[in-house]
């Protein structure tokens, strides 16, 4: 018999030793620190539990828990062990939700990729009122880079995906693109606060966090200062407009980002938020696998969406197709 083959025997063997009362016995001393307070969270005696923990280590071979004055202690194969377990029953836990959501009918999960301007903090949003009356909705949302966010929505990783334009739209299906006004971000008591709009000349000779080079709202923005010849100073350069957000709010400098992260920081009281002139968008669009119907789960999310989109975009912008 070779040793592979041995070892599989041998663990079919321990298998059908092991009970799942045994283990959740392990898991209930793990979790709450003595036999006594296991007893009651599995609603059974002490003397039923320590009984199952007995059995258990005969069958394994192991000494889990050292008998010491006061209670007991997990050894280093009873830590290893609970590793184990507990990966076993985060998986069980998510099949048994997942059997929960169908019979209830309310089965469903979006996986949802965005571009960190829109996934940090508008989105959430959004998902939180499309959630609330849906407290059973499996979601993921992450956040990554336009270009790798298409192209894991390309390889089916996300449902769909919201990413800054240009898009290499090759194997996805693209809305429309959409365009919100970037805003102007001032520190708090910043001498332009008080304007109830900020234009490119105010910012002559400000110091000025920008975008990282390599995106089209940063060239839309340099242009806009060439064009008119009003000069800055460049300080420091971020890739996300968080981080912009978290110098300006430092007092370090002022900067021109989209709408979305600006208007989180501001509801924080960490910038100050103005209009911009002249008006430079920032463009952007949904994307999904190409060739994939968009779920009614998918559909109804999107409708949420664009209720919570429609404040921040620039008029005349088309209703993005669902299909």
């Amino acid at each position: 018999m070779s040793n592979h083959y041995a070892d599989y025997a041998h663990n079919k063997i321990l298998l059908t030793m092991l009970t799942a009362r045994q283990i959740e016995a392990f898991r209930a001393i793990m979790i709450a620190g003595n036999m006594t307070r296991a007893a009651d969270v599995m609603c059974v005696t002490q003397p039923a539990v320590s009984r199952l923990i007995k059995d258990l280590e005969q069958d394994l071979g192991l000494t889990l828990f050292k008998r010491r004055k006061g209670g007991l202690y997990p050894s280093e194969e009873a830590m290893a062990l609970y590793t184990e377990v507990e990966r076993s029953y985060v998986g069980l836990e998510k099949i048994a939700r997942a059997a929960r959501q169908i019979r209830t009918k309310r089965a469903g999960q979006l996986r949802i990729a965005g571009m960190p301007a829109m996934a940090l903090g508008f989105l959430p949003g959004v998902i939180r009122d499309f959630t609330r009356e849906r407290p059973d909705l499996a979601i993921t949302l992450h956040a990554h880079n336009s270009p790798e966010l298409v192209d894991m929505v390309r390889t089916r990783h996300y449902d769909v995906g919201f990413g800054m334009t240009p898009i290499d739209i090759v194997g996805i299906d693209m809305g429309p693109v959409r365009r919100a006004p970037c805003v102007c971000i001032l520190p708090p008591g910043h001498r332009l606060a008080s304007r109830d709009a900020i234009t490119v000349e105010d910012l002559a000779d400000e110091p000025f966090i920008s975008l990282s080079e390599g995106t089209l709202t940063r060239y839309k923005i340099d242009s806009a200062f060439e064009a008119a010849s009003v000069p800055r100073r460049l300080e420091i350069e971020a890739l996300w407009s968080a981080a912009i957000c978290s110098f300006v709010a430092r007092g370090m400098g002022v900067s021109i980002i989209e709408p979305f992260t600006a208007q989180e920081f501001a509801a924080a009281g960490g910038v100050v938020v103005r209009p911009f002139t002249p008006v430079i968008d920032f463009s952007f669009a949904m994307v999904r696998p190409a060739g994939t119907e968009m779920s009614p789960l998918l559909a109804e999310f999107v409708e949420v969406l664009e209720d919570a989109l429609a404040p921040h975009l620039l008029p005349a912008n088309p209703i993005p197709s669902h299909g």
